[in-house]
């Protein structure tokens, strides 16, 4: 079943769920690309940590979205440097834990 996708937090479940992703990815690069640190709503950059977590698979099918995908990590990088280190260091948490604590569905069925 597709999923609603509406909003940076459909997105999230998405990814994170590894389910709609040639209409997800591109949409989340797309906010990447004006955000690199943007947020589905549990940390700083959990939209590009969720991407960093997609299976290497979905890459090598993909060579226009990993080159644009590499293009946002680098950026995410140089935005997380920025950060005071409690942020950075949050980006490397395990989203699983986050997306629990905040009481945030896995999907949406």
């Amino acid at each position: 079943m597709k999923l609603c996708i509406e909003n940076d937090a459909d997105l999230y479940i998405a990814l994170r769920n590894v389910r709609d992703l040639h209409d997800a990815v591109p949409r989340v690069l797309d906010v990447l690309e004006h955000d690199p640190l943007a947020s589905a709503g549990f940390f700083r950059g959990d939209l590009l940590r969720a991407l960093m977590d997609l299976p290497t698979e979905f890459w090598g099918a993909n060579g226009s979205l990993f080159r644009r995908y590499q293009s946002a990590v680098r950026a995410g990088a140089l935005a997380r440097r920025a950060l005071p280190s409690a942020e950075r260091m949050e980006f490397w948490a395990a989203t699983e834990g986050s997306r629990k604590e905040h009481g945030f569905p896995l999907s949406r069925e």
